[in-house]
C-alpha cells in the first residue's frame, strides 16, 4: 500500500521541530543566560525527550534516556517507513509494549503521522486480553497490525481454536517488532493471516535502527547511525561506538540489495546472551528458526532458551497434519547439529496444546 499522506509535509514539520528555537515563546524572555551556555542549538541538543529502562547483561535494569532531536531523528526514519506499508485507509493495531519503552509511543505517533488510524492495546492483556482483541479486529475492520513475531503467532491460534480462521479476517499487514525473526517463520505468520508482512529493527537505546525496503530487507538508518560489527560480518552490533547487546549480521556495501538503495542490509539476530558459541561464529534462536520452519505442517509458534549449553526448542504442528512427533522432533534435532554445530532439544506439540506446552 502507498499513503496518501504527503510525507514531505510531515518531514517538514519534523525539521521545524529540530530547527526551532526551544527557548522561543509567546512571550519575551531574555536568552542571554542560554547563549553563554552555548547557544539555543547546544541547549537543545541536551533536552531530554523520553526515559526508559534497559536490561544489561547480568540481568540488572538500567535507565536510558533520549534527547528531543533523537526521537524526532528516529520518527523521522520511522514515518518514511510505515509511510510505504501504510495508508490513510488503514486502520492499525499497535500491540507493542509501553512500559519503560521507546517503541510503543513512537510507533503511535508514527502511525498517526502517515494518516492511519491506530487502536493501542499494548501488551499486558489486563483491559484488553487477546480474546477481545479479535473481536476488535471485526468490529473496527482492522486492517494492520504491529506486533512481535509471537503475539501474531498466538493470536492467529487463539483465532483458529475459536473456530475461526484468521485468513478470513480485515488483517491485511502486519509489522513485526521487538523481536529477531527468520525470513522463513515471517513468512508462515503471513500464510497464517493471508497479510503481507515485514520487520523493523531497533534496540532499547535506538528504536529505529533499520527500516525495510519495498522487498522486505531491513536498511541501516545510515544518514544518523555510524554502525559496525565486532569480529566480522556477525557479532556484536555496536551503534557509534557503543555496544548494544545484539547479534547481528551486517552485510557489506558492496552486497547491494536488490532494491538499488546504497544503505547496507542488516540481519537481526537476537540477543548475544541467548546465542551460543558455534563452529565459526554465535549461533542463534534465528538460525535455529530457518531450520525448524523448513518443514512443511509447522505453525508459527516458536520458543527457544538456552539451557544447559543447549537449544531447547518447542514448535508446534497443525493437529490435521500432525506427522508422528517423535520421529520429527530427532529429525530437526538432528538438522540442527548437522547443519549448526549446536546442541539442541526439541519438543513438537499439537498447536492446540500450545499455551499448555510454554506456560
Amino acid at each position: 500500500m502507498t499513503s496518501t499522506t504527503p510525507i514531505a509535509t510531515h518531514y517538514e514539520q519534523f525539521l521545524h521541530l529540530l530547527t526551532r528555537d526551544t527557548h522561543d515563546t509567546d512571550d519575551t524572555r531574555d536568552t542571554g543566560a542560554t547563549e553563554d551556555r552555548g547557544g539555543p542549538a547546544a541547549d537543545r541538543d541536551a533536552l531530554r525527550a523520553r526515559y526508559g529502562e534497559q536490561v544489561d547483561a547480568s540481568g540488572a535494569a538500567q535507565a536510558i534516556v533520549m534527547s528531543r532531536d533523537e526521537w524526532i531523528l528516529n520518527q523521522i526514519d520511522l514515518t518514511l517507513a510505515l509511510g510505504r506499508l501504510l495508508s490513510e485507509d488503514d486502520v492499525v493495531v499497535s500491540a507493542v509494549p509501553y512500559e519503560l519503552s521507546f517503541v510503543g509511543a513512537e510507533m503511535d505517533r508514527v502511525i498517526e503521522m502517515v494518516g492511519a488510524s491506530v487502536i493501542s492495546v499494548g501488551t499486558s492483556g489486563t483491559i484488553c486480553p487477546m480474546p477481545r482483541l479479535l473481536g476488535l479486529i471485526e468490529q473496527y475492520q482492522v486492517t494492520a497490525l504491529v506486533c512481535a513475531p509471537s503475539f501474531a503467532a498466538e493470536l492467529a491460534g487463539l483465532a483458529l481454536a475459536r473456530g475461526q480462521r484468521p485468513q478470513d479476517t480485515s488483517i491485511r499487514t502486519i509489522v513485526c517488532v521487538g523481536e529477531a525473526c527468520s525470513t522463513e517463520r515471517l513468512e508462515r505468520i503471513g500464510a497464517a493471516w493471508a497479510a503481507t508482512t515485514s520487520t523493523l529493527y531497533g534496540t532499547p537505546t535506538t528504536p529505529t535502527a533499520a527500516v525495510p525496503c519495498e522487498h522486505g530487507a531491513l536498511h541501516l538508518c545510515e544518514q544518523r547511525l555510524r554502525a559496525e560489527v565486532l569480529g566480522g560480518p556477525r557479532g556484536e552490533l555496536l551503534l557509534d561506538g557503543s555496544p548494544t547487546g545484539e547479534l547481528v549480521e551486517l552485510r557489506p556495501a558492496e552486497r547491494g540489495c536488490v532494491c538499488g538503495a546504497a544503505s547496507r542490509v542488516l540481519v537481526p539476530l537476537g540477543s548475544l546472551a541467548a546465542a551460543l558459541p558455534g563452529p565459526d561464529a554465535p549461533v542463534s534462536a534465528v538460525d535455529v528458526e530457518r531450520i525448524v520452519f523448513r518443514h512443511a505442517g509447522l505453525t508459527p509458534h516458536f520458543a527457544c532458551t538456552v539451557q544447559d549449553g543447549a537449544f531447547h526448542v518447542t514448535c508446534a504442528v497443525a493437529e490435521a497434519e500432525a506427522p508422528a512427533g517423535g520421529a520429527l522432533q530427532r529429525v530437526i534435532r538432528g538438522e540442527i547439529g548437522d547443519a549448526l554445530g549446536v546442541a539442541a532439544e526439541v519438543t513438537v506439540v499439537d498447536a492446540k496444546d500450545w499455551s499448555t506446552a510454554t506456560s
